[in-house]
């Protein structure tokens, strides 16, 4: 049986992140992946540009667009536009960007083995994987094996984790419509209780979806289809078409034992204004690692919960309170919320300063300190 100081559970953006940092600390790691890579992943592909501040590599190679206007519409009226002046998100398709993250893995000494699907995990004295003809040992186990984290299940992490559905097509729109949503991302409101449909530029498609309430998962394709069509893209050709769920961490749920971590969509680490999860894998991703090392040699992995819940959670529970608040007004009041929207800047200055990183969602919301927490005691009475 081979064996490793640590073993991680998928080649996304936490679990490379995780294994590129510790092999270049000279840490024995293992990824292993179901898939072969590079593989197509269900995802927006929006990368907010705070994003880029966390990786010690570029990335321009794998950006298709990046984008500075945002366009919102709320049931196909109230349409308008914000400039941000300056990017604030790049818009990649998630299988040449994770393909970067984990080569750059392997060039830091992580050792990889795609299509392999693990089946059993003891936690015992150590950790022991178990896939179809194969078999590893290691001190420590990072699951990083996505929202569904069937690895993470058995290691005996992440019960009761809250969750949502998205749907996402990649739409092969004639050049001329492509040109026309350059720089520019489209974002439909008016989705009840909450939720919004998108569409993201890209080099050769469109990514258009859509996510909503986990309820509301059998409407999806429906949502997105007439969406196409108040596009007028009604007559493009989809390529691709799939669905895929969102997790959200809200409280104490148990993401780390002692030989176990959850990283990224595995621990729910996506906020529920947006539901954009790769900033927050790729940061979950350097805890993940920082706990290893710190551990190698015979310590817990148990105060990685602690630094998610000191490092990453403040914002995850402020992008909730915005979040509550937005779609509430957008509720209540429709068209008065829209109009204001469209006309005062600092919702959408603020929104553009968290995704470049000269902000945060929690930093924005204890500038209106009264709402943050009408919006909280709301929550905690749901």
């Amino acid at each position: 049986m081979s064996r490793f100081d640590v073993i991680v559970v998928g080649g996304g953006p936490a679990g490379s992140t995780a294994a590129r940092e510790m092999a270049a600390a000279g840490a024995r790691v293992l990824v292993v992946d179901r898939a072969e890579f590079p593989r197509y992943k269900a995802c927006g592909g929006g990368i907010p540009l705070r994003t880029e501040k966390l990786l010690p590599f570029p990335i321009d190679s794998v950006v298709e667009d990046s984008v500075s206007l945002l366009q919102v519409s709320y049931q196909g009226r109230s349409r308008f536009v914000r400039d941000s002046g300056q990017p604030f998100a790049h818009m990649v398709m998630r299988e040449r960007f994770d393909q970067l993250l984990l080569e750059q893995a392997k060039k830091a000494g992580a050792e990889f083995r795609p299509g392999t699907v693990v089946r059993e995990v003891s936690l015992d004295g150590g950790v022991t994987v178990r896939a179809e003809g194969f078999e590893a040992g290691a001190d420590y186990l990072v699951c990083a094996d996505g929202a569904h984290s069937p690895v993470g299940k058995l290691a005996g992490l992440g019960e009761g984790i809250a969750e949502c559905a998205a749907w996402e097509v990649e739409v092969r729109a004639p050049a001329v419509r492509r040109l026309a949503y350059r720089n520019t991302a489209l974002i439909e409101l008016g989705y009840r209780p909450w939720g919004y449909a998108w569409l993201f530029p890209k080099r050769e498609v469109l990514s258009i979806g859509i996510v909503l309430p986990p309820d509301q998962a059998g409407d999806m394709k429906d949502h997105v289809r007439a969406y196409i069509d108040s596009l007028g893209l009604g007559s493009a050709e989809v390529e691709i078409a799939r669905g895929h769920k969102i997790r959200f961490r809200r409280g104490g749920e148990r993401i780390a034992n002692e030989r176990a971590l959850l990283a990224g969509d595995s621990a729910g680490l996506a906020d529920e204004f947006t539901e954009e999860g790769i900033s927050y894998a790729v940061e979950s991703g350097r805890l993940a690692a920082r706990n290893v090392l710190r551990s190698l040699g015979g310590g817990s992995l148990a105060s990685y919960q602690a630094d998610v819940d000191r490092e990453i959670m403040p914002e995850l529970r402020a992008a909730r309170q915005i979040g509550f608040m937005f779609y509430g007004m957008l509720r209540r009041a429709p068209r008065p919320w829209m109009f204001a929207s469209s006309k005062f800047p600092y919702l959408w200055d603020a929104f553009f300063a968290v995704q470049r990183g000269e902000s945060t969602y929690a930093r924005e919301a204890a500038r209106v300190p009264l709402l943050p927490g009408i919006a909280q005691r709301m929550l905690d009475r749901q």
